[in-house]
């Protein structure tokens, strides 16, 4: 019997690709604000592509855009990064249906949840913009514990957290490794989400898949 339900962050809650779009924009603004609409959008490509879908070492991938871009009064690449920490949790596109879903998921009496990867101050600044932790009977941030998805090691601590045994929960996410193995590894149940950079990759027979979280409610 499932009795608590839990969540990937990006890609899964939120569009992560729209919010990442809001936040080149944003960037542009504030970095490189008198290009031209051309220039603007060539540099707009080049993050998309090569930002692999948030998947980097931030200081590395600044780095090669300040080299791509010939851009000699840059600031440097850990000032652009800390950027990036700090300031896109202000860009979240929550998925419309999110918040019913966790409403409706409460009401029914499940344990909700939010289990994410990446650094302390990203993620839960993310979250405390969303206006998602209100539904939430508990957040883990990968950052905060020093331990990441896919190792199992998290889904079970945050399963030991709400006293239930991993067999107990469901996590949904968009990653097939970092989300679907790690939560199966763990003993959990998984619906996979099928959307953003990983969308159509690596999709397996014996998960459910989604492309509108709200159908998250014909499997639990």
């Amino acid at each position: 019997m499932i009795k608590a339900v839990l969540f990937d962050f990006d890609e899964t809650l939120q569009d992560r690709t729209a919010a990442f779009e809001k936040y080149m924009d944003m960037f542009l603004d504030e970095f490189c604000p008198n290009l031209s609409c051309e220039e603007r959008e060539k540099r707009k490509d080049y993050m998309r592509i090569t930002g692999n879908g948030g998947y980097v070492d931030r200081v590395k991938w600044y780095q090669g855009i300040i080299d791509a871009w010939h851009w000699t009064e840059a600031p440097s690449a850990e000032t652009l990064a800390r950027h990036y920490d700090y300031h896109f949790g202000d860009c979240n596109v929550i998925f419309e249906h999110t918040p019913t879903l966790l409403k409706e998921l409460k009401k029914r009496g499940y344990i909700v949840g939010i289990i994410t990867n990446g650094p302390s101050y990203l993620q839960n600044h993310k979250l405390d913009e969303s206006g998602l932790r209100k539904y939430c009977d508990i957040t883990v941030v990968s950052g905060d514990v020093g331990v990441h998805k896919p190792d199992p090691a998290l889904f079970r601590y945050t399963a030991d957290k709400l006293n239930l045994p991993t067999s107990e929960c469901t996590y949904v996410g968009d990653h097939p490794i970092n989300d679907i193995k790690g939560a199966l590894d763990a003993g959990m149940h998984a619906i996979r989400m099928n959307w953003g950079w990983f969308k159509d990759r690596d999709l397996r027979k014996d998960v459910p898949v989604i492309t509108d979280i709200i159908d998250v409610l014909k499997y639990v």
